[in-house]
């Protein structure tokens, strides 16, 4: 019986990840790409219109990405410039073609919406 339920929870918590999984691209113009990486996600920027941003490429943005509900990620973002790093929360839109991206320092905070391009 306990075979099932690993099995159940498993197929569950691999149908919350799948929602974030992809491409998406930034108000910027740069595309991140979020996969799976053992138990959590990760995303990194694949790639930039802007000549100044395209050193980034290949640079993880976001790490250990867990799944808070089917639509809400929060894990580690890090900023590409400095590389320092912030508590995130990723949320997808109920059709899922949006993505809200919410960083908190202190008592500020930067949002931002990413659209899906796959």
């Amino acid at each position: 019986m306990s075979t099932v339920f690993s099995v159940f929870f498993g197929l569950i918590s691999h149908a919350q990840q799948v929602a974030i999984i992809g491409k998406w691209e930034t108000p910027d113009k740069d595309i991140i790409e979020f996969y799976p990486e053992g138990q959590v996600l990760t995303a990194k920027q694949i790639s930039s219109e802007t000549e100044k941003d395209k050193i980034n490429n290949n640079k993880i943005i976001a790490k250990e990405l867990k799944s808070m509900t089917t639509k809400v990620f929060e894990g580690i973002v890090i900023d590409p410039k400095d590389n320092k790093t912030y508590r995130g929360r990723f949320t997808i839109n109920d059709s899922g073609t949006q993505l809200n991206l919410k960083v908190k320092w202190g008592f500020l905070s930067f949002n931002e919406t990413w659209k899906r391009v796959n």
